[in-house]
């Protein structure tokens, strides 16, 4: 089903207003240690700092009629050619070997679909435990990354796996068959709806696969992440779940 060679990645951020993080994020792709060529599109929202300006020294930027994540991202798909999308936030980072591991996984296992990099919270303020003679460092956000980690893998070992909103790889062919990503209320989940659509898509066919890879790390900044935020976003799903599953099953771009 899905046997068509990759030739081309194209890696695609959506950007508002993140001058002091895009370009640390277009470096880190710029850096990429690989043999298969890419591309990498900023889909902006109407930035008015220097979003756009830092973005065009390193990428294709195009200027979205529409604001908001879904939009741009599905705006800006059909102007790429790369037969695997990368999805990332503009203030993620991957180390050098990102896409030529992704591109050697899909290229090896013909029935994945879909995938996302482990990922490390960033920008936590360091403290230490000393037990005895010796002294732990860690950030306050240590405990969120592992939590997150154990969250994302065990959802994967329980058949449930869900893809990480930071950094999303998926077939272009899967793209249009799932309709691209759907926007849920408040804009809470959509990583999760995308899983979901893929799920609904994979049960469908019955063929194809997601998985998240946990020997490959991604870094994304924790400024979004509150226990608060969490919690709300957790009772959304749970009483919204006729509607995540109606959004599932749309496969229809929304623009």
């Amino acid at each position: 089903m899905n046997d068509k060679k990759i030739k081309k990645i194209s890696v695609i951020i959506p950007t508002f207003n993140e001058e002091f993080n895009i370009k640390r994020t277009l470096l880190s792709i710029k850096s990429q240690r690989c043999n298969i060529p890419f591309e990498i599109y900023v889909s902006d929202g109407g930035s008015d700092d220097s979003t756009v300006e830092i973005a065009e020294k390193y990428a294709h930027v195009e200027i979205a009629p529409k604001k908001g994540k879904v939009r741009q991202l599905n705006y800006i798909v059909p102007k790429t050619s790369g037969e695997l999308l990368i999805f990332l936030d503009a203030d993620t980072t991957i180390p050098p070997n990102y896409i030529q591991k992704m591109y050697d996984i899909f290229t090896n296992d013909k029935k994945l679909f879909a995938c996302s990099a482990r990922f490390k919270y960033t920008n936590g303020r360091e403290f230490s435990i000393s037990i005895g003679s010796k002294k732990f460092t860690f950030t306050t956000f240590f405990f969120p990354s592992t939590g997150s980690h154990i969250y994302y893998v065990m959802r994967y070992l329980l058949g449930y796996p869900e893809l990480a909103g930071c950094n999303i790889v998926v077939r272009r062919k899967i793209f249009y068959q799932v309709g691209g990503f759907k926007n849920p209320p408040k804009g809470w989940g959509v990583d999760k709806t995308f899983s979901d659509s893929v799920i609904y898509y994979i049960k469908k066919v019955k063929y194809g696969k997601i998985k998240t890879l946990t020997l490959t790390n991604v870094k994304t900044s924790a400024r979004k992440v509150s226990v608060g935020r969490g919690l709300k976003k957790f009772y959304q799903y749970q009483k919204k779940k006729k509607l995540y599953a109606g959004l599932a099953r749309k496969n229809t771009l929304e623009s």
